[in-house]
């Protein structure tokens, strides 16, 4: 579908590029503050343990919690607070995720910091869900792709900071003091959000008058919409099951286990390329190709992946190329569920981010399971079958998405 195609589905009352760029550019940042208070404690687990007082294994605990509230709470939210435009979304979600950073810096009991953690996944879902509405409602329908790619690199650019940040500075300063930056870094982008970004009005369709909040969950019977987020659950259970391993899978295939850390650094660096580059042909070929292109090639490449282990080269090839790719997928994918959702594009794109979320857990569960039955080297066919599943599923939601323009 091409940008042309989506001047039914998003608002036409753009602003100037300029004004509408320095919009997008505010809530990309913003996607980067959640992301580093997402992944910095994945980068001092044992400072976490220690104070908080608990072993090593029950900090994956605090993952958990963040991501089921992330995948639960976002759509609940969303569905709430709807009616009261994408803004006040933006400012509630700043809110709570401000809020759940500060109760978890603020105390070293583990209970609370685990309800912290769960008021932050229930922000960080709401912000990046309706942050690919709003900037996509700002950027006008022929940049929708590539504003919400946009603020997809604001995430993917905290997997590149956040991790080597927190090893560099696990002797200067705690991980809850760096939480209290962060809360003041969220502070900041209250305020600026509040005085600065203006989200143009979606045009409404007649229906869409005096709606209730739960007719949203009519997207439930749109197979357009359904079968992506299918696929979207499928790609992360293929994403997560390798990501899950990939530091001791390259350990295994690499020459030197001190390379490790400079190919998660161009991974880092890949998953920015990826972001932005789906973006982009999502704009300019359409973005059910541009999903389409990204799991294949997911696949593609995890099958070589798989068959270049007897060549480091050839693997750190294939896992850089895998990384950039995977990470292209969300903002593309997200482009063509609201052009399938209609009036119910902001509850679907919250649906996406917990598809996400589920697709992640199931992943990560199933590589755990996987890798008690086979050999490490073996992981990337596994996740390339998922990733062909997902094919599957969003090639059937495009054929149904295309058969009302037949009968037109």
């Amino acid at each position: 579908m091409s940008g042309s195609e989506m001047a039914t589905a998003l608002a036409v009352e753009a602003p100037s590029r300029a004004r509408g760029n320095l919009m997008i550019l505010v809530l990309a940042l913003s996607c980067f503050v959640f992301g580093c208070a997402y992944q910095y404690i994945l980068g001092v687990p044992d400072q976490v343990a220690q104070i908080a007082g608990i072993d090593l294994s029950q900090v994956s605990l605090m993952m958990g919690v963040y991501g089921v509230c992330n995948a639960i709470g976002t759509p609940l939210l969303v569905m709430a607070l709807t009616s009261r435009g994408p803004k006040t979304l933006l400012l509630v979600s700043l809110a709570l995720m401000a809020a759940g950073m500060a109760i978890c810096a603020a105390t070293p009991i583990y209970p609370v910091i685990l309800t912290g953690r769960a008021v932050m996944g229930v922000g960080n879902g709401t912000f990046a869900a309706t942050a690919y509405i709003a900037a996509s409602r700002i950027a006008g329908p022929s940049r929708a792709a590539s504003a919400m790619s946009n603020v997809a690199l604001g995430f993917s650019a905290s997997f590149v900071f956040a991790l080597p940040a927190a090893r560099m500075l696990r002797n200067v300063i705690t991980w809850q003091q760096a939480y209290w930056v962060l809360v003041i870094a969220a502070c900041i982008a209250f305020a600026v959000i509040a005085l600065v970004v203006r989200v143009p009005e979606a045009p409404h369709s007649p229906a869409e008058q005096g709606r209730r909040s739960t007719d949203a969950l009519r997207v439930f019977r749109n197979p357009c919409v359904v079968l992506p987020l299918i696929c979207t659950v499928l790609m992360f259970v293929g994403y997560a099951s390798m990501n899950t391993y990939i530091t001791p899978f390259m350990e295994s295939v690499l020459p030197q286990p001190e390379w490790v850390s400079g190919s998660l650094f161009a991974f880092g660096l890949m998953s920015m390329i990826g972001s932005k580059a789906s973006g982009w042909a999502a704009d300019r070929f359409g973005s059910a190709s541009a999903v389409i292109g990204c799991v294949t090639l997911q696949a593609v490449t995890l099958v070589g992946l798989g068959l270049g282990t007897g060549s480091w080269l050839a693997a750190l090839v294939a896992a850089c190329m895998w990384t950039g790719i995977s990470w292209g997928f969300l903002p593309a994918q997200n482009s063509f569920i609201m052009l399938n959702a209609g009036d119910e594009a902001a509850f679907a794109v919250s649906l996406s981010n917990s598809s996400l979320q589920l697709g992640s857990a199931l992943g990560s569960f199933a590589a755990g399971v996987f890798i008690t039955c086979m050999p490490l080297l073996a992981m990337p066919f596994v996740s390339a079958a998922f990733t062909a599943c997902a094919v599957a599923a969003e090639i059937a939601a495009l054929r149904l998405s295309r058969k009302p323009r037949r009968a037109r």
